[in-house]
């Protein structure tokens, strides 16, 4: 490792405040897409974006501190391409002003950084909102830029810091002097000044600021001279800083965040830090880009857009800059779900149990076409707007219940005996927006005796209701189909629990593979078993799944499928024997009994459901028992 970059690369920590002569350490700083959070404290070491893009956090202590943001970017790797922000005119210029972190968020970007210098520009009063351009404002960049063989923003000569232009391609960048890219890239941006030529250091020509736009005028002979020697370190060439590097055949590019303006944390970049890190990694072709308060990195991380520097923004540390445009690394195939995904250490495999169902017995039921439910003497088969009662020793019909036609009740999907009680899931479906409720009855008579009006639930459309512990276990159902609503598919479905009053608690999701297989719809039936696992059916398919609680996270943990030969929805224990389960079959109408396997070990990292028996209580709806 070479002297420079013994001295740059420390600890990957913020500083904390030491007193006079020891050197500064750092605390961690957790930031980024989830590969680069696990390599921010290893020293520098790299870390993956995505497929070709990596990123590196370096820290040079000392008395003044250093904090740099670099992203390498293999040009030639199979689906790397870089881009410029598009035009948007819609406000009277080339831009409309975005912060990088909004950009990657919009545009699909694996990876972002700030680009042209750009105008209007009011740098605002400290930690002020009279910025300009504000977010979403216009904006014009200095210099040429060209955007998808467009060339978006003109040549100019407004800031004399602009004199290069770097020029993408598929698998390939230039930096030319001047504002126009050879033919051939579609992609490119004017900036400056111009760092390295051919591995040669150009020489930095004094500038001035071109008054309330802070822009930059040459200066030359005695202003120049007064000028430099009134300069201090920090103003020649120290700061906040954004930069790009290539390799001699231009297929690597980086892209480099110098944070600045922070003491304690980051003093910022001279032109000789950059010089020095470009040497290091091999760049032999160097430029600047936009620096300031404009300095940023950002990338798409796990849910979303995340900022990887700290800018600087009216003097506040970690504020964004609404910039005039952006250069976006992207990696075509990466689609917004996959993309989030990529970012994501893969889950561990887990071994799933597989077992089959014995069949014992066969009932015919008309209603048997959406759930059943069973006490000790008699099942109960439900369709959307029907119940039968039928004993269980003969299958004879004792008792039906029918709703009007064109009534309250629309969809009855399932149903569990509580106590005396039938408590029974209700939804509109399939109308939209989706209502629910839970429907109640008398087990002895069937009669309708309350209900519970759930009204339009952002979880879905109710399809289960289970007794759990003091409370309720609900399942809700969204639909990648016709009968969904817009932008929520059967991935949205979930599970949730709630207190006696119908209270919102706890919420879990359905494990990926387990909503594949359910697709377009989703769990039409659950019940915990006295083993306090969840046990699920899909719609259609013939297999039961069973779920335990996660001891952290979000999503429901798989242990076992069942093979169980019924093409049905809901589905209900024995309460003689906790291993037996009624379930319907669908396309004959039928209830069908069988004997469950006992499924193997919990595994480490999953608990039980909590159950509470049949009888422990009442249930609290609108309607009192008539």
């Amino acid at each position: 490792m070479s002297t420079w970059r013994a001295a740059l690369v420390a600890a990957a920590t913020l500083a904390v405040p030491v007193s006079a002569g020891e050197p500064q350490r750092a605390e961690a700083v957790v930031s980024g897409p989830v590969g680069v959070e696990l390599c921010l404290g290893s020293g520098g070491e790299q870390c993956s974006v995505a497929p070709g893009v990596t990123y590196r956090r370096i820290v040079r202590a000392g008395p003044t501190p250093l904090v740099m943001h670099v992203a390498e970017v293999d040009l030639a790797a199979p689906g790397i391409r870089v881009a410029m922000t598009p035009a948007d005119r819609s406000a009277g210029m080339e831009y409309r002003a975005t912060p990088v972190s909004t950009y990657v968020a919009r545009s699909g970007a694996v990876l972002a950084v700030n680009a042209s210098y750009f105008l209007p520009f009011v740098g605002g009063s400290a930690a002020g909102d009279n910025f300009v351009p504000q977010p979403s404002g216009a904006a014009d960049a200095s210099g040429a830029v060209l955007a998808g063989g467009e060339y978006v923003s003109k040549a100019d000569a407004v800031d004399a810091r602009v004199d290069s232009m770097a020029c993408f391609t598929v698998g390939r960048a230039v930096i030319v002097e001047g504002q126009a890219c050879p033919a051939g890239f579609p992609e490119g941006v004017s900036a400056g000044p111009r760092l390295l030529n051919a591995g040669a250091e150009v020489p930095r020509r004094p500038m001035g600021r071109d008054g309330v736009f802070h822009g930059a005028v040459p200066l030359a002979g005695e202003a120049a001279a007064l000028a430099e020697a009134a300069a201090s370190p920090v103003a020649r060439g120290g700061g906040p800083r954004t930069a790009l590097g290539l390799n001699e055949a231009g297929t690597r590019l980086w892209l480099v965040v110098a944070d600045g303006r922070q003491p304690g944390y980051s003093e910022g970049a001279t032109n000789a830090d950059l010089l020095a890190l470009f040497r290091e990694v091999g760049a032999t072709q160097a430029m600047s880009l936009d620096g300031g308060g404009s300095a940023t990195m950002a990338a798409m991380g796990p849910s979303g857009s995340i900022v990887l520097s700290r800018p600087i923004h009216t003097g506040v540390p970690g504020r964004e800059r609404p910039v005039g445009n952006h250069l976006g690394v992207f990696r075509d195939g990466m689609a917004t779900t996959a993309r989030f995904g990529a970012l994501l250490p893969p889950k561990a495999e887990r071994v799933v149990a597989q077992y089959d169902a014995v069949l014992e017995r066969i009932y015919g039921a008309a209603e048997a076409r959406q759930g059943v439910a069973v006490d000790a003497t008699h099942f109960y088969a439900v369709v959307n707007t029907a119940i039968g009662k039928y004993e269980r020793t003969t299958g004879r019909l004792a008792a039906r219940w029918a709703g009007p036609r064109g009534g309250l009740i629309r969809h009855l999907n399932s149903c569990t005996v509580f106590g005396a009680q039938l408590v029974c899931a209700h939804s509109n479906h399939p109308e939209v927006p989706h209502g629910s409720s839970v429907e109640i009855f008398d087990t002895a008579t069937l009669n309708h005796v309350g209900s519970v009006s759930l009204g339009n639930r952002d979880e879905g459309s109710l399809t289960i209701v289970e007794p759990m512990g003091d409370g309720w276990l609900l399942g809700f159902a969204h639909y990648s189909d016709e009968t969904g609503v817009p932008f929520k598919g059967h991935d949205y479905s979930q599970l949730i629990s709630t207190d006696s009053e119908w209270r919102r608690r706890e919420g879990w999701l359905i494990p990926p593979l387990i909503r594949k297989r359910m697709a377009p719809q989703a769990a039409s039936g659950g019940a915990i078993g006295d083993d306090g696992l969840l046990y699920l059916f899909g719609h259609t398919m013939p297999e039961m799944y069973v779920l335990a609680r996660p001891k952290s996270g979000a999503e429901l943990i798989h242990v076992a499928t069942i093979k169980v030969a019924v093409e049905g929805q809901a589905f209900g224990f024995d309460p003689s024997d906790t291993r037996r389960i009624f379930a319907i079959d669908r396309p004959s109408g039928t209830v069908r009994v069988f004997k469950l396997p006992t499924v193997g070990e919990l595994p480490v990292d999953a608990k039980l459901f909590a159950r509470r028996l049949p009888g422990t209580g009442s249930v609290k709806s609108a309607i009192k028992p008539r």
